[in-house]
């Protein structure tokens, strides 16, 4: 149950940022996409890049960076998904400047990262 409830929190949010996102989701490598106060989602598209799923294991970057001046706090709140719906990794929270490293398997993931300041992000896999 304690593993549940989570689970229908990023639902949730992911259900909202696909509604506030009405276009696709960005590629998965994306680099130094803007955020303003919102969501972003980037997902790996087979159709693009084909995932090495012989490679049992991979690291997915997230990198934050601060857009502009603002005295505001700047940090992302970052989630990893398995595009099967199987595995939902995070909430982890990243500050401007710094880069999430977190390890994923062979399978197709997307990235969900919530922000309330002006941001660029990158995220890719290798």
């Amino acid at each position: 149950m304690k593993k549940l409830i989570p689970l229908f929190v990023f639902l949730t949010l992911l259900s909202m940022a696909m509604q506030a996102q009405t276009a696709k989701p960005y590629p998965i490598p994306s680099f130094k996409v803007a955020v303003d106060s919102g969501y972003a989602r980037f997902e790996e598209n087979a159709h693009l890049v084909k995932p090495d799923t012989s490679r049992e294991k991979r690291d997915a970057h997230v990198k934050i960076i601060r857009n502009g001046p603002s005295i505001q706090p700047c940090q992302a709140q970052v989630w990893l998904y398995s595009l099967d719906g199987l595995d939902v990794l995070g909430p982890y929270t990243v500050a401007c400047g710094a880069t999430l490293t977190v390890e994923i398997d062979g399978r197709e993931w997307g990235v969900l990262v919530q922000t309330s300041a002006s941001v660029l992000v990158d995220v890719w896999i290798e």
